[in-house]
């Protein structure tokens, strides 16, 4: 073979432009549908909103790879280096370079199980930065005023809590619209729950939800990656307001699950955790109320028991306490008087006569029961006193019973002071009587007691004289 003409054997000479546009024909022809596996590189967002990456094989082999704009906010999901996918596009050239590369149409993770090895990777990874800790978690309200809606406004999340929320007790709602998927759906998710417990510092009169419920309906693995990605999941960390994530079904779980104060396994079901039921509510209500008047009673009655043990008699009932003491003081003193008139009379029927003046010993009596009857007195006008508030005409019937009471008492007391005074031996001795002692000093009453010069003594009403007295009959 000649090869000294082989350039004038050619049939057309290219221009650089013309060979590289007719390369990006003859590729784009022949590679219009194509479909690629590999792994993301060099991933690269421009402000523009097209993406830019390479894909590579496990042999290094790298193509470029574009998704414009429109097909990347359709993407479900967030791309990050070293993810497996699989796209779907046509292979074209950049002819100033000439450099080809793929336009993206679709892209998705390759398999489920590259998916979940990414969301356990990440779980594991936040979980060590303590995400995921128990101690973090905060107590739901009891009772919350307004519930604070994070999540679609068109989907069938948000209705079936709303049913939920009206059967079960009715409270204020407020609706924060968001995507719940897609690659703009995680941005708004978390910029939601930021910008709900930032107004508490912007301005404390605005009235912040109680609790946050933040999730979506069931859906695909891939429709759910919105809740799994790491600001979603940092979001609901960082929250102030308590959030129960509510994301797909029973089944389903994702990372913000784990981060949420609680997990509720369905939009539904995250209603019934967040609200008590109303009937339930109104049935413990009646069951406390009866409760708590029955051991009200219990309680009054034990005081009311305990009360009885100490309060104090009724004014009436000390004053006729003391009434009746009175009586029994004067009944006793009558007893004794008459005792001791009884007593003096029976000494002078036996004639045993003592050298004592009757008189003086009544006077002596006397004073000590005007002293008593003074002490009396002043004891019972003290009384009176005191509670004549309460009883003023009693006092006065008191007091003119008493004064009769007293005067009568002394009227007997004269009585019996002049009936002792008229027995008094010296009385006796007055009317021409005597009294003879011997020199024992004592009463000669028989003349069988006087022996033959017996010394004696005779008392006479104005004295007394010394004699010596003979028996005859001895």
């Amino acid at each position: 073979m000649q090869y000294n003409n082989i350039y004038e054997s050619n049939i057309k000479e290219y221009t650089v432009s013309e060979l590289s546009n007719a390369l990006k024909k003859t590729l784009e022809v022949n590679f219009d549908i194509i479909h690629l596996r590999g792994e993301i590189s060099g991933l690269t967002i421009a402000a523009s909103g097209h993406v830019y990456l390479s894909l590579k094989d496990e042999k290094n082999s790298i193509i470029d790879g574009i998704i414009w704009k429109g097909q990347a906010s359709r993407i479900n999901f967030k791309l990050e280096d070293g993810m497996e996918v699989l796209v779907v596009g046509r292979v074209s050239t950049y002819a100033p370079r000439s450099k080809y590369n793929i336009i993206i149409n679709t892209i998705e993770l390759a398999g489920e199980g590259a998916l979940l090895k990414l969301i356990e990777n990440r779980r594991r990874l936040l979980s060590e930065e303590g995400l995921f800790d128990e101690g973090h978690k905060k107590l739901l309200p009891f009772l919350p005023n307004t519930i604070g809606i994070i999540t679609s406004d068109t989907g069938a999340a948000f209705k079936d809590i709303i049913i939920r929320i009206k059967n079960r007790f009715p409270v204020n709602v407020i609706l924060y619209p968001v995507l719940v998927q897609g690659s703009d759906a995680p941005q708004q998710i978390a910029e939601a729950i930021d910008k709900i417990n930032m107004l508490s510092n912007i301005n404390n009169n605005i009235s912040l939800p109680d609790l946050l419920i933040v999730g979506r309906g069931g859906g695909s693995l891939e429709d759910l990656m919105a809740f799994n990605e790491e600001i979603v999941v940092r979001a609901i960390y960082n929250s102030k307001i308590p959030i129960i994530s509510a994301v797909g079904h029973e089944v389903d779980n994702s990372l913000s699950d784990y981060a949420a104060d609680i997990r509720a396994p369905t939009p539904t079901a995250a209603a019934e955790i967040a609200l008590p039921d109303r009937k339930v509510l109104y049935n413990n209500l009646n069951m406390t109320y009866s409760k708590l008047l029955s051991s009200i009673r219990n309680i009054l009655s034990l005081c009311i028991r305990e009360y009885q043990k100490y309060r104090l008699p009724m004014p009436h009932n000390i004053l006729e306490n003391k009434v009746q003491n009175l009586d029994i003081i004067i009944d006793q003193l009558s007893n004794k008087m008459k005792a001791f008139i009884d007593f003096n009379k029976n000494k002078l029927n036996f004639n045993q006569i003592d050298l004592y003046s009757p008189a003086k010993y009544c006077e002596s009596q006397l004073i000590n029961l005007t002293s008593e009857i003074r002490l009396l007195n002043a004891a019972y006008t003290n009384l009176v006193n005191k509670k004549k508030y309460s009883y003023s005409e009693s006092p006065k019937i008191l007091n003119e019973k008493f004064d009769r009471f007293i005067h009568n008492l002394q009227m007997s007391f004269i009585k019996a002071s002049g009936a002792i005074e008229a027995l008094s031996y010296n009385k006796i001795l007055e009317r021409g009587f005597a009294l003879i002692k011997n020199e024992n000093n004592q009463s000669i009453t028989r003349a069988k007691d006087i022996v033959k010069d017996t010394n004696a003594i005779i008392h006479l009403y104005d004295g007394k004289i010394k004699a010596k007295l003979s028996n005859n009959d001895s």
